[in-house]
């Protein structure tokens, strides 16, 4: 079950962070009356929904709400950061929060407070998880394209509106009645998502325009450059009867080989995609003409970023991949000590968000074997997240499995293995779940 949080309603919340634009999600729109979003201020939100009224409200934990009325009828609720509920509102106050019951209200896609489950599924695809909390069985909906900072609180109109095998409390399924309750917009949710999520785009280099020849006196061979962003470049020459394809730093210090083909092939070849996480190039991706094969190979620093993608969805894995790689690649690294006589030794860490990650890296000998376990520990909810581990070798090659033993081999050569904990989030999305991590070494490979 996911973890959930007491929000400023005195309810239950749950505690979204899928990709998606922070901005966009953060703002609900009236059919009569203008936007609100986070961050405006009580006075903007007057101006915005009039002549919808605004009083001072407040819940069972006596927080200072500002409800927005249409006659006697509660449209939103709103939060401001203030703290007194028996002062008068502050037409300064910035919203952090907002609560919206009445239908003519919706986010930026469309949905609103008394769609069903299932038309709300057009919009931001299937359900990919309902939650109904412990105490106040109160259930939460997350799509799969869920945007940032958005819990949507969803009903049945006779029963549960989720379906939920005996002893359960998640679910993916919902009754024919399931509707949309509330929807919360968390300012602080959806500003957290934004800031640990990397922005993640494409740019292209066309190798048939506007790049330079160089070389090629007295018969020798001819090499060409090609722009590409971040000072970085593409070199690609003729050697006999291929082209050599690599990528380059602006002084050509730091140089890859890319990919090699047919003199015939250029036109084939036509493009390389650079791929950027906030505007900084990171990754390249090429299409081998040969075999329809996508080549991904990171630029300078992210060496580590090295694999090919193929079939009808290749470039749309190469860059799901390459992405992947550089949220590891950026983690912190947490050294652990095998050497000397240490045989074995036991981290511990915690998992606050469901898709948060933790790098680990040890040094490991040719012929010593080597066990990595992983376990979830202080875990009360009936169910418990999937912990999964994936080890890198010193050649790039993984091996990976779910929690416990997610390693046990004799290493075939010397060097650095790195270790990533994560947990399953298309089975399990809890938060703030500490684990603990065991690596064993031993000598001889018995």
């Amino acid at each position: 079950m996911k973890a959930v949080k007491t929000g400023v309603f005195g309810i239950l919340v749950i505690t979204v962070s899928i990709f998606a634009a922070a901005a966009q999600s953060a703002v609900i729109t009236g059919e009569s009356a203008g936007a609100v979003k986070i961050g405006m201020t009580v006075a903007e939100v007057r101006k915005a929904v009039a002549p919808l009224k605004l009083e001072r409200t407040s819940d069972g934990e006596g927080i200072a709400l500002i409800a927005v009325k249409s006659g006697e009828e509660i449209v939103m609720t709103i939060f401001a950061g203030e703290e007194d509920r028996d002062a008068r509102i502050d037409e300064k106050a910035k919203v952090e929060y907002i609560m919206v019951w009445d239908k003519s209200y919706r986010t930026a896609a469309g949905v609103h407070p008394g769609m069903t489950v299932a038309e709300a599924e057009k919009i931001y695809g299937k359900v990919k998880q309902i939650i109904r909390s412990e105490i106040e069985s109160r259930e939460y909906v997350t799509f799969t394209n869920h945007p940032a900072g958005i819990e949507m609180r969803i009903l049945g109109k006779d029963d549960m509106a989720g379906v939920y095998a005996q002893g359960t409390s998640r679910t993916n399924k919902y009754s024919a009645d399931a509707y949309i309750f509330t929807i919360d917009i968390d300012g602080a949710a959806a500003d957290q998502t934004a800031k640990r999520t990397p922005k993640f785009t494409s740019v292209y280099t066309d190798l048939t325009k506007g790049c330079e020849e160089k070389g090629g006196e007295e018969g020798g061979h001819v090499s060409t450059f090609c722009k590409g962003p971040g000072g970085f470049q593409v070199h690609y020459f003729d050697a006999a009867t291929i082209y050599q394809l690599n990528v380059a730093d602006a002084t050509r210090d730091w140089e890859e080989p890319i990919l090699s083909f047919g003199l015939d092939k250029l036109k084939a070849v036509g493009r390389v995609e650079w791929r950027l996480a906030d505007g900084v190039p990171f990754a390249v991706a090429v299409k081998d003409p040969s075999n329809g094969r996508v080549i991904v190979r990171g630029l300078k620093g992210f060496e580590r970023i090295r694999f090919e993608s193929e079939g009808k969805n290749a470039g749309t894995d190469a860059r799901g991949g390459a992405d992947n790689e550089y949220r590891d690649a950026v983690l912190p690294v947490e050294a652990i000590d095998l050497k000397g006589g240490m045989m074995s030794a036991v981290m511990s860490g915690t998992l606050v968000f469901f898709d948060d990650r933790k790098r680990y890296m040890f040094t490991g000998t040719a012929g010593e074997r080597v066990t990595v376990k992983i376990e979830a520990a202080e875990w009360n909810g009936a169910e418990g997240p999937v912990m999964v581990g994936i080890v890198r070798r010193p050649n790039g090659t993984t091996e990976g499995a779910p929690g416990g033993i997610v390693f046990d081999e004799v290493l075939a050569e010397d060097g650095e293995y790195e270790i990533i904990v994560s947990q399953n989030a298309a089975k399990s999305q809890a938060e703030n779940i500490k684990f603990s991590l065991s690596v064993t070494r031993t000598k001889g490979g018995s």
